[in-house]
């Protein structure tokens, strides 16, 4: 938990602040952020910022408490949500959470080659690679597809990298070596079989925590309330 006072701010302080730190039109087209439940009058003295609201939340929740949720919010959930809910996903995503997941694992000259992609210096075996990611992130597993052994160059992307062949294929093309994300997929595992590009699925929940983080981080500064980050958890399972 990060604490600044027990003061209370409205919403829409809350959300001049979000928008400093990623302006909300940076969100891809479709993608619904902003405030998607309450009002922006609303007196809130907590703010909790997790990956996903789940129905054990909510539960928790009073109505003085601001959920700041970085994935959309199924709509049966949010009907049942007593509590103001603003979605910070593809913006955040867009502004820093690929970066924060570079600084984490320690990559050097850090660069965008995409919007929502990070590409930095490692140079070490595959070892010494998984070993950074299961350090750093402490996933529940790692599913990985092996190409090379030796890797002086990393993209990685928080959460969803690996669901499609995209950054892959942007690995190939920038001359890295590995992809580190979450969501691998067959296709996915096939493409990169064939460019010769390595993949690691630290999971997409732990691949998302850096970020997360960071901004609970950020917020706990700027913020006269208590903030607190809920560990992002994986939907399947107990």
């Amino acid at each position: 938990m990060m604490r600044s006072s027990s003061k209370s701010v409205s919403v829409e302080g809350v959300l001049e602040v979000l928008e400093g730190l990623a302006p909300f039109d940076l969100a891809v087209e479709g993608d619904e952020v902003g405030l998607v439940a309450g009002d922006p009058s609303d007196s809130v003295d907590r703010v909790v910022v997790c990956l996903d609201l789940t129905p054990q939340l909510v539960r928790r929740l009073s109505p003085e408490t601001l959920v700041i949720s970085h994935h959309p919010v199924p709509g049966p959930l949010l009907e049942r949500v007593r509590s103001p809910v603003i979605v910070f996903h593809s913006n955040w995503d867009a502004a820093r959470a690929a970066e924060a997941l570079a600084e984490w694992l320690g990559l050097e000259d850090v660069r965008k080659p995409d919007p929502l992609a990070a590409e930095g210096r490692f140079d070490g075996t595959l070892e010494d690679l998984l070993s950074r990611v299961e350090d750093a992130l402490n996933p529940p597993e790692i599913r990985v597809v092996a190409t090379k052994n030796r890797i002086h160059r990393v993209i990685v992307v928080s959460g969803f990298g690996l669901s499609t062949d995209r950054f892959v294929r942007l690995a190939a093309k920038e001359g890295a070596d590995a992809v580190v994300s979450g969501d691998l997929t067959h296709r996915t595992a096939v493409v990169a079989r064939v460019l010769g590009v390595t993949c690691v699925d630290a999971t997409h929940a732990r691949t998302e925590l850096p970020g997360l983080k960071e901004l609970a981080e950020e917020l706990s500064k700027r913020l006269r309330v208590r903030v607190e980050l809920r560990s992002p958890e994986h939907p399947v399972g107990d």
